[in-house]
């Protein structure tokens, strides 16, 4: 099978972990796969309390998405980043090269409680690589 860089981007919704698991399945099959877990939270807004609160939530879901590939024994790089989801996946699916993004392809956000139907939208029509969308 062909190397490839997958950007996982995860929001810790029900569709975000089954894109995890679907993941963790292909690298199984494909072990020269490299996987890279992005968590995006809101931009600083000033109140340390509620960036605290985010930056904590933030990690947690971090957590809980990298839990679906420390249970497989499946070792995979994360990090989180700030700003609009979209824009963020996008961009850095661009500076790092990724060849593919697996995505939930819509879900309730635990940062944000929104729908996130328009972020994988805006990443299918945006982004200069291979999208896959989990339902």
């Amino acid at each position: 099978m062909p190397r490839s860089k997958v950007l996982l981007p995860s929001d810790g919704s029900e569709t975000s972990l089954k894109a995890a698991a679907y993941a963790a399945r292909l690298m199984k099959v494909n072990p020269e796969m490299k996987l890279s877990v992005l968590v995006v939270v809101p931009e600083s807004n000033g109140f340390e309390q509620l960036d605290k609160a985010i930056a904590k939530r933030g990690n947690e879901i971090l957590e809980k998405t990298m839990l679906v590939f420390n249970n497989e024994g499946i070792k995979v790089q994360s990090f989180i980043e700030n700003g609009d989801p979209a824009e963020v996946i996008i961009k850095y699916s661009e500076r790092g090269n990724y060849d593919h993004i697996i995505m939930g392809s819509r879900g309730v956000s635990e940062l944000r409680g929104a729908e996130i139907g328009s972020v994988s939208h805006k990443v299918i029509h945006l982004a200069n690589c291979r999208v896959t969308l989990v339902k």
